[in-house]
């Protein structure tokens, strides 16, 4: 069953982002960065899930391709924040087919030198118009960011995985489309004249965090 695995909110500065994360309770895994992007990212890591922190670390980099433009242009346009979300299918080749976009092939390399490789559909599209999600998949599930040591990793403040996600659209039955007829688990949809993520419920004991 396809699941909202992953979502992203853009900082300016990534260590500064890090350490307001850990006075909020939080444990933050250092990501890595992504080769010939000119960006890089820290991880909130949950059973399966994970918020992502992602700054530009390199403008001229980030500018000298279609992947870091499209980082770059979204926090020129919309400032740091709650930014993207991804889903995880359960058949990628499945959603490219059905989206009519190709299976690409990323990478980032871990600060302990191992490469995490993933295939994605749909990422720049989502950039562009962030009321669609990405979708994307690992193939090897000791390197997924939320699997393996990552996945099981504690929070001081008892966070322990998203609750819901709320998520703006201009056309509901687009929005479903792209989905392919149903919003997973958790991801909450309502109609608006601004499209995107608005917000990132995380369930604790204590209740639940806002992240916007």
């Amino acid at each position: 069953m396809d699941r909202l695995v992953q979502a992203i909110v853009l900082v300016l500065d990534l260590d500064a982002a890090g350490r307001s994360m850990q006075r909020m309770g939080f444990t933050v895994v250092e990501g890595g960065r992504h080769p010939g992007r000119g960006t890089a990212n820290l991880i909130v890591p949950f059973r399966g899930q994970y918020l992502e922190l992602l700054a530009v670390v390199d403008e001229a980099e980030a500018g000298s391709t279609p992947q870091g433009r499209a980082v770059a242009d979204a926090l020129s346009k919309h400032g740091p924040g709650l930014a993207r979300w991804s889903v995880e299918p359960t058949d990628i080749d499945a959603v490219a087919r059905r989206v009519g976009l190709p299976v690409e092939h990323r990478q980032r390399v871990r600060p302990d030198g191992i490469t995490v490789h993933w295939r994605s559909v749909g990422v720049d599209e989502a950039w562009a118009e962030p009321w669609r999600c990405a979708f994307m998949c690992w193939d090897d599930p000791a390197t997924h960011p939320a699997g393996g040591a990552s996945g099981r990793v504690a929070h001081a403040n008892g966070a322990d995985g998203f609750a819901a996600l709320d998520i703006v659209v201009s056309d509901r039955d687009a929005a479903l489309a792209w989905l392919g007829g149903a919003a997973p688990a958790g991801v909450h949809m309502s109609v608006g004249s601004r499209p995107g993520p608005v917000e990132l419920r995380l369930s604790s004991p204590t209740g639940v965090i806002p992240i916007g």
